[in-house]
């Protein structure tokens, strides 16, 4: 008996000690746990939370260690309630890395490792230097993404020469203006560059580089009292003044004025030529900016500055195929001030289709088919010594040549909406509600053509784009372009049987006139409402 109750005793004890130790973290026999989901939050450049998760409760703690030049560093004891951990005085410049251990007395989990992080300083952003005026820059940065510096470092170059540091800012400056007291300097570039600094620790350089004299912006001709009007933008102070060179065709640019105010955006020729081309440049002592955009006069034709519009019915009262309304945007070009006169055609092709429906020099040509406005194109261009633009085998169109061509419907309907000024928003070109007073339409036309600019024209000068006759446009119809449209330069779709038409004619009721209306024909149509004006790319 004394022997089975001690049997029973070692029994009962086993099978007590057995749980104990499979549930004992401090027993080296126990697996301790892994930390979870090690995460390091940026609290500064020098300052970094580490945090992570664990489920049991019953160990001594953690250690946590960071590690430094592939070196792991002396390890932090965290306690065991406890799961975050900051540490402070962190090196920057360098990549970062911690792991985390569960210990329990001389029992330890497996390390668990953070990903890598760059504790790099990092640069300051949107870094803007602004030329306030010919003596001062106005310098401009973000720093809300850098925690803990001790400021911001400025140096400037000129020309060729070395960086010289000009500014030591503190953290909280985002800003700063360089204004020069040498009233007299004579450079054309001049450089800046920031960069961030804690301690002896640096942040890489953001660069810029800056004219001294910028160049004129959007210079346009318009013809103004049968004068050349040259119109630019320049917002800088402190310049002299501008000069303007000029070139004739075939020759070379040539400084054709000296001296013009600063004060003025404004200047006009009264000796100028076809084809003569003009730019201009902004001067200050013997410096000279670049040069602006070129621009040639080409009698007959309308300068239109490239820009992007909202291109279809702005109105919602056309039909499927001006939908949906998206944004084109256009390389500058020139369009016809009017449509292509019977004279016209008659002079280059030898004969005038045109008959019962206004018959006149300056009346608009009709009855030509699509192939006839394009033979057209290629035979001027040829009389003009330019590179016809379109290849009479196959009709496809060279947009890259320097010949006439017609438009493309977003060409076409960019100009009717007035260029630049399209945001004027006319229903019809030119306006909204006297189409009277700017299109001959079925109202008030006799039911006949009429001699070309006897309407109003539109902001840039451009006449009978409304009414008169539609007008051939170089892209082949397709009724759902619009929803798979390029938005740069678009040329319409690459087959079909019609050829687009635009801007409604002398028999058309006034929702045919509108900008965004489109028709369509097949291109060996001829009609006594049809007609056609010309384009021409600006290659400078």
């Amino acid at each position: 008996m004394k022997y089975f109750c001690l049997i029973v005793l070692v029994l009962l004890l086993l099978s007590c000690s057995e749980p104990l130790t499979r549930n004992n973290p401090y027993d080296t026999h126990f697996d301790l746990p892994e930390p979870e989901n090690v995460q390091i939050e940026h609290v500064s450049l020098t300052s970094k939370k580490i945090s992570w998760e664990y489920d049991i409760d019953n160990i001594e703690g953690f250690k946590v260690s960071r590690k430094q030049n592939e070196i792991w560093l002396e390890e932090a004891i965290v306690a065991a309630d406890q799961r975050i951990y900051t540490e402070e005085n962190v090196p920057v410049n360098e990549n970062i890395q911690y792991k985390v251990i569960a210990f329990a007395g001389s029992n330890h989990s497996d390390d668990v490792v953070s990903v890598i992080i760059d504790n790099t300083i990092p640069v300051p952003e949107n870094f803007i230097v602004v030329q306030e005026n010919i003596h001062c820059y106005g310098l401009t940065w973000e720093q809300d993404h850098i925690i803990g510096e001790d400021g911001f470092i400025i140096e400037r170059k000129i020309e060729d020469g070395d960086y010289i540091q000009i500014a030591v800012l503190d953290e909280n400056t985002e800003s700063y203006q360089d204004e020069w007291e040498d009233d007299s300097r004579e450079v054309n570039y001049i450089y800046y560059r920031i960069k961030a600094y804690l301690g002896e620790e640096y942040s890489s350089w953001i660069n810029t580089i800056n004219l001294i004299v910028p160049p004129p912006e959007n210079l346009t001709l318009s013809i103004e009292n049968e004068n050349i009007t040259l119109t630019w933008s320049y917002e800088l102070e402190g310049i002299e003044g501008f000069r303007i060179e000029k070139k004739e065709v075939g020759g070379e640019w040539d400084l054709y004025v000296e001296n013009i105010a600063l004060e003025l955006r404004e200047w006009y020729d009264d000796n100028c030529n076809n084809w003569d081309s003009y730019r201009i440049k902004a001067y200050y002592q013997e410096y000279e900016s670049g040069y602006s955009n070129a621009v040639m006069f080409e009698e007959g034709m309308i300068y239109v500055e490239g820009g992007t519009f909202e291109m279809g019915d702005h109105f919602n009262e056309g039909d499927s195929d001006e939908l949906p309304i998206h944004n084109v945007t256009l390389s500058s070009f020139y369009i016809g001030q009017y449509e292509v006169t019977q004279g016209e055609y008659e002079e280059v092709m030898g004969t005038n289709p045109a008959h019962n429906y206004g018959v006149s020099d300056e009346y608009p040509v009709y009855y030509v088919t699509w192939y006839d406005a394009v033979e057209y194109c290629n035979a001027l261009s040829e009389q003009e010594g330019l590179t016809p633009c379109y290849n009479l085998s196959d009709w496809s169109c060279n947009f890259s040549a320097d010949g006439y061509r017609l438009p493309t419907e977003a060409e076409w309907e960019y100009a009717t909406r007035g260029g630049v000024n399209w945001e004027d928003n006319y229903k019809y070109s030119g306006t909204t509600n006297e189409l009277g007073d700017y299109a001959w339409f079925n109202s008030n036309s006799g039911s006949q053509t009429h001699e070309v600019g006897t309407r109003e024209s539109n902001q840039l000068g451009i006449y009978d784009m409304s009414g008169n006759v539609w007008e051939w446009c170089n892209d082949w119809y397709s009724s759902s372009f619009y929803s798979s449209s390029p938005e740069d330069n678009p040329v319409g779709h690459g087959s079909g049987s019609d050829r687009a038409q635009r801007g409604g004619s002398w028999g058309s009721n006034a929702r045919d006139c509108r900008t965004a209306s489109r028709g369509h024909s097949s291109p060996t149509g001829s009609f006594n409402l049809l007609g056609f004006r010309l384009v021409r790319a600006n290659l400078y």
